[in-house]
């Protein structure tokens, strides 16, 4: 019988860059990024919360740790709590609040995020094991990421820009010396755009469009989001805003689905995928 258990790897990207990838709870991996500078290192997401994530770090670094969370998602932010200094936009302080609350971790658990998880799964011990492990953590307040413009890790500037959308909180990690630029969900190929705490398309078409001139305007050369470890240019995009253009001029366009969290529609167009509300 297959065995759920907190597992990770560790990728380098490149120069004291390395994507840290959570195997997760049964709900699909998520990337994490680690940048270290001369001084200090920066921790971009922290995943489910079920990883001993200053342990992992160690694994490449003994500096200190501040985490970034690009958003409030249980995938994304539970394991911040962790590390002394850790930071959310404050838009999304409800919504970690929401997904660190037991009741919504164990219904995760039971009925998945986009489909419930096979019986086999459910009535897998260690599966069971792993939901309350989760659900029975205590998840401390993270910080305030609205006034703090940047990070000097030592040889290292990090910086960040606010891309409401996904979730109002949602925000990009840039890495100025390096013209790259970490997301997690906000810009994402699939990104789900049908939450309570979702942007409208028009909302979200317009914050898409000031993201991309402002990775053309920097220069930023890579893009890194949450649940694949591929390089993405500035042409995937322009690929969601065009699907997310069509989404909004075609609203009887795509699949309907129920998911725990909502009612979708699943649009495939302009090169790209998008999970938009009905």
């Amino acid at each position: 019988m297959k065995k759920y258990e907190p597992k990770y790897e560790i990728k380098e990207l490149y120069t004291d860059t390395y994507a840290v990838i959570d195997g997760g709870m049964g709900q699909g991996k998520v990337h994490m990024y680690l940048l270290v500078g001369t001084q200090k290192a920066l921790l971009v997401d922290s995943g489910y919360g079920l990883l001993d994530l200053p342990l992992v770090a160690r694994t490449v670094t003994d500096k200190p740790v501040i985490c970034v969370c690009t958003h409030g998602h249980l995938d994304h932010a539970p394991g911040a709590c962790q590390f002394e200094e850790a930071y959310l936009h404050s838009k999304d302080f409800d919504v970690y609040s929401r997904h660190t609350d037991p009741e919504l971790i164990t219904s995760v658990g039971t009925n998945g995020l986009l489909m419930k998880p096979p019986k086999m799964m459910l009535k897998n011990q260690s599966y069971v094991d792993l939901v309350n492990q989760m659900a029975g953590k205590k998840y401390t307040a993270l910080k305030a990421l609205d006034d703090i413009e940047s990070f000097d890790l030592g040889g290292r500037i990090v910086t960040w820009m606010h891309v409401p959308g996904h979730t109002q909180g949602s925000v990009a990690v840039v890495d100025e010396s390096n013209k790259t630029i970490f997301d997690g969900d906000a810009a994402a190929p699939g990104a789900w755009l049908f939450l309570a705490e979702s942007s409208t398309l028009p909302e979200y078409i317009a914050v898409l469009k000031k993201y991309s001139a402002f990775i053309e305007e920097r220069g930023i050369e890579r893009r890194y989001v949450g649940h694949t470890g591929k390089a993405l240019g500035n042409k995937y995009l322009r690929q969601l805003i065009r699907c997310a253009e069509i989404c909004e001029a075609k609203p009887n366009k795509g699949i309907k689905i129920k998911t725990m969290l909502g009612s979708a529609r699943i649009v495939f167009a302009g090169g790209s995928l998008l999970f938009c509300g009905r």
